[in-house]
């Protein structure tokens, strides 16, 4: 996905309904944390009860359902941050 052709916009329904879109993909996800990459960097979303109901990778969207605490993103993508020894050794 390219950065200037996807939109990343973010829809929130009463802390319980996130719509997504410019994800380019879900990384790991369980009842309290969803970790995604998306074309501004990577998402942390945190909460309660959280699931992924709806996942379109060609568009790029993501819905997610659940009680919604928090969201933050990471601008260093996941494959370029240093291991513990490299940061150590680097």
């Amino acid at each position: 996905m390219n950065e200037q052709t996807i939109a990343h916009d973010i829809t929130i329904k009463s802390r319980g309904h996130m719509e997504l879109s410019g994800v380019e993909n879900v990384v790991s996800f369980d009842e309290e944390t969803v970790c995604l990459e998306t074309v501004m960097g990577e998402m942390i979303i945190e909460g309660e009860e959280l699931h992924v109901s709806a996942l379109n990778t060609e568009k790029g969207t993501v819905l997610l359902l659940g009680k919604i605490n928090g969201l933050y993103y990471n601008t260093v993508k996941s494959e370029s941050k240093k291991s513990f020894f490299g940061k150590l050794f680097g």
